[in-house]
């Protein structure tokens, strides 16, 4: 039975519905039944209060039994195109063809041979995955299979429908597992202090204390996979897929170049195997994505052909004759194309440009920023678009100087603050990377971002419903609280150490732990004993042993850099056996054992800074390290060369019992004099050379009784 609300539809509405209805198939022809159809199509098409009205008196089940019960074709067709138009930009509708499981019958059309109805089926299917999530069969076995034969269908519109189909469902599994398993990496370094202090037996190398360079291991490589995408991929390939679609790009009509572009650029979306079959190709597929990029007039195809060249560079598989810095400037120039184009401009941009300095700086010197400030200062600009704008922004200013003085110049920090107000957690969190990008500057955090109190409602986001705002506020807050931060006080006045010691026992998300393990890190740089007392208030030893024991070596390199902080300068305070109940100095050879060359790092960084502590010196000479030392000084990385002699000096260092003798008699013995002989004379690196200058002197400063 029909709702009742049919009294906000007129007679001729209600007059179709009832001819269409089950229970009146009996009183009405198939002419009758498909002008009554063909009546509701062009009555809904374009007009969202015509289709609010019609799904209110239950349309929606009304067209799916059709579509599963009836076998006039005629009929068929009219009932599928309802059915997609009811789905077209108004949720209500695809809520309700999804409910209602209005998606399988319209697969099952797609075997007519009708064509005319798989045409009008298809396109209903189109719509449904590009306005809403797509249908789940489509990552079923067979409707992978299905839709793969399509692409031989002897109608172009079907092969469109089915590319578009299969991108879309890579962009669904995209976007799905964005939040779980792509992450930006979140290593923030402002820049290179080192402060080693050989007379306090200290070392506080803190190469990765301040907050923006990158890390070879902040994220193990399973957390930059998305493993649903790639299995999908690599699915569509193995049974024909790619190569489907790579047979019809070269056809004349643009809308299959473009949905061709389409699929491609999804297939080959973090990708390296499907990028690299794509490059070597026969078929010289990549000169017709470039040919298609530099000659067709469409700004749509040239937006997707560059999404395809972005992903052959990201994997390494674009020929090195392919310059990149030519296609910025068009890419710039799309972002005064229409709407579609537009909005998805800036992301293309970001992507092209991440992680290349020299792009960063081509793209805005060719005004990149702004182009894009505009957008940000449109009331009229889409959501999309400001999303992507403050996302491209945020890549520019990643790594300049001069990108974070034209955003200041260009006068949008305020529209950036608003952001992480705004309802869309996409937008928060892409203003959120922002800021995270404007805070590298330790000019703008002590004005521009001082100025517009950014603490505020950054600590605010900490507790937002979005996982991706969460990671990215989490993120951001490592920059604010370093020591040069004019907000840190501000920060901890707010109760942020409470809330970081909470959010690294956070079991839910990886991400946010090694932010907040970040933060405190910063926190602790060159810190008060009084703050550091307040940390291990909250943090506890315990806890700091069972970070450093981490089985994510992220999360181990990173509880390391706090107990090396925290051990900086400390005379016996803050760094004893009984506070860390006989654990430390085993825990320590135990990190010293990885094969990780960051974990070894900061192993050793910790060394040099609790072997002032004559206790844990004591135990030290007493335990496996001293054994090891000496193999670290052949290291490939000159950094581990770097503090393993150091680790040598503190732990030589002269002490108030005048025992030192005694440590460098050992060290002696197995070997350290002559190794450092031979670093002085056969070491490559300056800064290793006048560090084992240093142990020399100590060796032979050293009277034995």
């Amino acid at each position: 039975m029909l709702n009742t609300p049919l009294y906000s539809l007129d007679e001729n509405c209600k007059q179709s519905l009832n001819i269409l209805s089950p229970e009146n198939r009996c009183l009405y022809n198939d002419e009758n039944r498909i002008q009554s159809a063909k009546f509701i199509k062009n009555t809904i098409i374009g007009n969202k209060l015509k289709k609010r009205l019609f799904i209110e008196a239950g349309a929606i089940p009304l067209f799916v039994d059709i579509l599963n019960k009836e076998k006039n074709e005629d009929l068929l067709i009219q009932a599928s195109s309802v059915i997609g138009s009811f789905g077209c930009r108004i949720d209500e509708g695809s809520e309700k063809i999804f409910e209602y499981n209005g998606v399988t019958p319209l697969i099952n059309l797609l075997s007519s041979n009708n064509l005319k109805l798989v045409e009008s089926a298809a396109r209903s299917l189109k719509i449904l995955s590009l306005f809403h999530q797509p249908p789940t069969s489509i990552y079923e076995e067979s409707g992978i299979k299905l839709l793969i034969s399509l692409f031989n269908h002897p109608l172009d519109s079907v092969k469109e429908v089915a590319a578009t189909i299969i991108a879309r469902g890579c962009e669904s599994l995209y976007s799905n597992n964005y939040n779980n398993n792509n992450y930006y990496n979140n290593n923030n370094n402002n820049n290179n202090n080192n402060n080693n202090n050989n007379n306090n037996n200290n070392n506080n190398n803190n190469n990765n204390n301040n907050n923006n360079k990158n890390s070879n291991s902040t994220n193990s490589s399973n957390n930059n996979i998305n493993h649903s995408l790639l299995q999908y991929q690599n699915f569509v390939h193995i049974n024909g897929g790619l190569n489907a679609v790579m047979s019809i790009l070269a056809s004349p009509r643009s809308k299959i170049q473009e949905a061709c572009l389409y699929v491609i650029s999804w297939l080959t979306r973090d990708n390296v195997q499907l990028s690299t079959f794509i490059v070597n190709d026969e078929r010289r597929i990549l000169d017709i994505i470039i040919y298609l990029f530099k000659k067709n007039k469409s700004p749509k195809i040239k937006l997707l052909a560059t999404n395809c060249l972005c992903n052959f560079n990201q994997s390494k598989t674009l020929p090195i004759t392919c310059s990149l810095k030519n296609i910025l400037p068009i890419i710039i120039r799309l972002m005064s194309e229409e709407e579609s184009v537009k909005e998805e401009a800036p992301m293309v941009l970001a992507r092209l440009v991440a992680d290349n300095e020299d792009l960063q700086r081509i793209a805005s010197e060719a005004e990149a920023i702004s182009r894009l400030s505009i957008f940000l200062k449109d009331s009229n600009s889409s959501e999309r678009l400001k999303e992507n704008s403050l996302s491209a922004i945020a890549v520019l200013c990643s790594s300049r100087e001069d990108s974070r003085k034209q955003v200041v110049d260009a006068k949008i920090i305020p529209q950036i603050i608003s952001s992480l107000n705004s309802s869309n957690y996409a937008i928060r969190a892409a203003a959120c990377n922002c800021t995270k990008s404007l805070s590298r500057s330790i000019k703008q955090l002590r004005t521009s971002l001082f100025d517009c109190t950014i603490a505020t409602p950054l600590l605010r986001l900490l507790d937002d419903q979005s996982l991706e705002v969460r990671v990215s506020a989490s993120a951001t807050l490592c920059n604010l609280v370093l020591d040069f931060s004019p907000m840190k006080q501000a920060i901890m006045d707010n109760g942020i150490i409470v809330k970081l010691v909470l959010l690294t026992q956070d079991s839910n998300d990886f991400k946010i732990r090694l932010n907040c393990i970040w933060a405190l890190k910063n926190l602790l740089y060159m810190a008060e004993p009084s703050l550091k007392e307040q940390v291990m208030k909250e943090l506890g030893y315990q806890r700091l042993i069972e970070l450093i024991k981490d089985t994510d070596p992220s999360i181990s390199e990173q509880a390391l850099a706090v107990l090396r902080n925290l051990a900086f300068k400390d005379n016996d305070h803050l760094i004893s056996e009984l506070h860390f109940q006989d654990q430390l100095v085993p825990t320590i050879e135990n990190r010293l054992a990885s094969n990780i060359p960051e974990i070894i790092k900061q192993t050793l960084f910790v060394i040099c800074n609790i072997a002032g502590n004559e206790k844990i010196r004591a135990s030290v000479m007493n335990s496996s390290i001293v054994n090891r030392l000496i193999h670290f000084m052949e290291h490939k990385h000159c950094e581990i060369r770097i503090a393993s002699v150091w680790c040598v000096c503190n732990i030589i260092g002269p002490d108030e019992n005048s025992t030192s003798a005694s440590r460098v008699l050992k060290f002696k013995e197995l070997g350290y004099q002559k190794k450092l002989e031979m670093l002085a004379d056969h070491d490559s690196n300056i800064e290793v050379k006048d560090r084992v200058k240093t142990a020399l002197t100590l060796f032979k400063k050293c009277v034995f009784l």
